[in-house]
């Protein structure tokens, strides 16, 4: 995952061509290395022209998803009148404020996937560009973004998921420090959690611990998902905080005091209600923590990604590593 700011025209042609070059290591064809290169010409010419704080992010589509990029482009405000008329072809905000807003038709056009959020504290859009769009939507769909602390190329925060047949695995981790050494601890331990041969909570959770052991170790929060009605059962060590969201119900993720390992006695694994609709959300402690119900319940209705790359942008601190995953069940 990549974060760019957008202030001038030669940073939009950086973000296109590194696109580019993520498209190609994808394997993405040339109709959909086109689209991708209109979409981020026409998401940073737009966040250059009339965002506040314009940013940029490219990530990859995960594992089991078809291959593809992902472009979000946000900014710090006001928001759109009407997100309905923004997507009107000839739509602009030039002279009407200063927020992402025109074009939007266009590279909604562009895109396999497209999602945006406006509301008074900015606007977030995302795009997704895959070389085969012929998946079906599945029960669970995941997203995170995770930024390395200001100054540094990269951090100690990381996830991953895993999908099954039955139920599915997510993991967040923020490994102690900063940097390429907290990093390269970090990617080890998500290959373990890959390299696990089946999804359950119970005979992944050693595999995570065995990786990090004898290194500085991590705060973690570990959950497995049910598809469909069912049960969310998370096992937390350290300060990563998360809830599961259920309409206007919210229930917080227990963490135990410790460091995932480190820790001698095994945690406790806790179950809450999980449903169709459902939502989880987990970030480390690079964003502020702010109050029960303060993000804008129309927000809590988007996609994974444009759920994430929001609350990142609004409550991340800019004095460490940053990380938040959001999974909606369908």
């Amino acid at each position: 995952m990549m974060l760019f700011p957008v202030t001038d025209a030669s940073q939009v042609g950086t973000v296109r061509r590194r696109a580019l070059r993520l498209a190609r290591e994808r394997g993405l064809g040339e109709d959909a290395r086109d689209r991708l290169a209109l979409v981020v010409t026409e998401i940073g010419t737009n966040l250059m022209r009339h965002a506040t704080e314009g940013e940029l992010i490219l990530a990859p589509t995960e594992r089991d998803e078809p291959p593809g990029v992902t472009v979000v482009g946000t900014d710090t405000g006001p928001g759109l009148a009407s997100v309905e008329k923004a997507l009107e072809d000839g739509y602009t905000t030039a002279g009407k404020g200063r927020s992402l807003g025109g074009g939007l038709g266009a590279i909604r056009r562009l895109s396999d996937r497209f999602d945006i959020h406006s509301d008074a504290g900015g606007t977030t859009v995302t795009s997704t560009v895959v070389a085969d769009d012929g998946a079906e939507d599945p029960d669970l769909r995941a997203a995170g973004v995770i930024v390395p602390k200001p100054g540094t190329e990269r951090g100690g925060d990381a996830w991953a998921f895993r999908r099954g047949a039955e139920r599915s695995l997510v993991v967040l981790l923020d490994v102690l420090g900063h940097g390429a050494n907290a990093a390269a601890v970090a990617e080890r331990a998500t290959a373990a959690f890959h390299d696990a041969d089946n999804t359950e909570l119970e005979r992944v959770e050693p595999l995570l611990s065995e990786s990090l052991a004898g290194e500085r170790g991590a705060a973690m929060v570990l959950a497995e998902i049910s598809h469909g009605e069912g049960t969310l059962r998370a096992l937390g060590i350290g300060n990563i905080r998360g809830e599961v969201i259920r309409g206007s119900e919210r229930s917080g993720i227990v963490s135990a005091a410790g460091i995932a390992g480190q820790a001698t006695r095994r945690k406790a694994v806790l179950s809450y209600p999980w449903a169709p609709g459902a939502l989880l959300v987990l970030w480390t402690d690079g964003l502020q923590e702010r109050g029960r119900g303060s993000e804008p319940p129309s927000l809590l209705q988007r996609e994974p990604m444009t759920i994430a790359a929001t609350l990142y942008r609004r409550r991340r601190r800019g004095s460490d590593d940053s990380g938040v995953v959001v999974v909606r069940a369908r």
